[in-house]
């Protein structure tokens, strides 16, 4: 487990994940230099990280889930985990024991991968997909370690959204990729690798910031922090009110992912869980606060392979990194 300092670090950082050592430390009350050498130790020991994402317009998804041949499951998870569009990965109860979290940046793309250029292993028997578009939460997560004002004395403003929309192109891309394996690069490193000044730089990422093009998130192996697992819900929610209930449950704490999918269930939900009990406990506030929402199926996730591009130990934490890339899935 790690110490409270070690947690009130890794919050801040989910509140801000570029934040300078110098600006956490007023907050933390602790030397620059002592912030920076447990962050250090942090990632080293794979316990935490920073990384980039692509915000709710810049990309399309799916949820595919594998039936597996018994005692294969595992086997599955890990050959999927090393595409770099296949960004999260996980074993779980059920039927289908392996689930994959998919982008590509337009639905043609996805269709591509789910029809055609998929690796599916001798060991999967049947599949099934549920294609989303918008989401509406669990990018973003905390640990609430910090209170409300500390909270927004780190808080970072990206400002207004500029006023000319431009597409997401090729240097944005390579921005992104190059942030891949640590989202707190310097301008400096950053501007070595892409052949372009560090000012350049800081313009192109607020401006994608900006916009909602991308956004940073500082994860961690969760287990340490108390979160032992997950599981994965779908819904079936009236159409008026997908939307609603979307925004509702994506704004809960142990939320980790929500999207609105197209299949027999419209709503997929994962949720960070302290215990069996939690999960009990949030299916009674669901029925409670979302009667119209049905669960209907359920599934405890045993194992997480792979999440948003970091390959993860039994323990949860980062043992190396595939980079998340969508625009693998035009060159498959």
């Amino acid at each position: 487990m790690l110490d409270e300092v070690d947690l009130a670090l890794v919050d801040a950082l989910q509140v801000n994940p570029r934040a300078s050592w110098i600006a956490l430390a007023e907050v933390l009350e602790l030397a620059p230099i002592t912030l920076a050498r447990r962050w250090q130790r942090l990632t080293d020991a794979g316990a935490a990280w920073i990384t980039v994402a692509l915000g709710n317009s810049s990309s399309k998804g799916a949820t595919v889930e594998f039936a597996c041949a018994p005692g294969t499951a595992v086997q599955v998870a890990e050959r999927l985990a090393e595409l770099p569009h296949v960004i999260t990965v996980g074993v779980t109860t059920g039927e289908y024991q392996v689930f994959a979290l998919v982008m590509a940046p337009t639905l043609g793309a996805i269709s591509n991968v789910l029809l055609r250029t998929l690796p599916l292993p001798k060991e999967v028997t049947k599949v099934r997909s549920h294609v989303f578009g918008s989401t509406f939460g669990g990018i973003i997560w905390r640990l609430g370690v910090m209170n409300r004002s500390q909270a927004e004395q780190v808080r970072e403003s990206v400002g207004p959204p500029p006023r000319e929309i431009r597409p997401f192109g090729v240097a944005d891309r390579a921005l992104f990729l190059a942030l891949g394996r640590d989202g707190r690069r310097s301008y400096a490193s950053l501007a070595s690798e892409l052949n372009i000044s560090p000012q350049a730089v800081k313009r192109r990422l607020d401006r994608l910031r900006q916009h909602g093009d991308i956004v940073f998130r500082c994860d961690m192996a969760r287990p340490l922090a108390g979160w032992h697992t997950m599981a994965l819900l779908w819904l079936a929610v009236p159409d008026t009110e997908v939307q609603r209930i979307g925004k509702s449950l994506g704004s809960w704490p142990e939320t980790r992912h929500c999207a609105a999918v197209t299949s027999p269930t419209n709503l997929g939900l994962i949720v960070g869980l302290r215990s069996l009990n939690h999960l009990d406990e949030l299916l009674i506030r669901i029925a409670h606060e979302h009667p119209d929402a049905k669960v209907m199926d359920r599934k405890l996730i045993l194992r997480t392979t792979k999440v948003h591009g970091r390959i993860l130990d039994d323990q949860g934490r980062s043992t190396r990194v595939v980079p998340v890339d969508p625009w693998a899935a035009l060159s498959t």
